[in-house]
């Protein structure tokens, strides 16, 4: 019963090294992006994947759930694209960051049943 039980929390037990230095590397590869590079098309778009996958382990680690970390992180991206593109407002946030907890709720129920 105790070996189950043992088994059991370090299956539970989160390594947070790994993604600390996934972290750290994405952080280091943004700044170099946005520090050594000139905009242009393809970079761009390579600026918002880095960023999108920054802000995804950022708050997954955080928030101790990577469906959270994901969620905003992509509300989060979304408006920072809007941003750029010339729309994005308070009314534009607010209706990204209603979207992200909706979603968080449907999440949250479908896994009940």
């Amino acid at each position: 019963m105790q070996k189950e039980l043992r088994k059991k929390i370090i299956l539970k037990r989160k390594n947070f090294l790994p993604t600390l230095i996934i972290i750290f590397i994405l952080a280091t590869l943004l700044f170099a992006l946005v520090y050594f590079t000139q905009p242009s098309g393809i970079l761009v778009i390579l600026f918002f994947i880095l960023l999108f996958a920054l802000l995804l382990f950022t708050f997954s680690l955080i928030f101790g759930n990577s469906r959270q970390g994901f969620i905003t992180s992509t509300v989060l991206v979304i408006f920072m694209v809007l941003k750029v593109l010339g729309v994005g407002n308070i009314l534009n946030f607010i209706l990204l960051f209603g979207l992200g907890i909706i979603a968080e709720i449907y999440a949250r129920f479908k896994n009940k049943n």
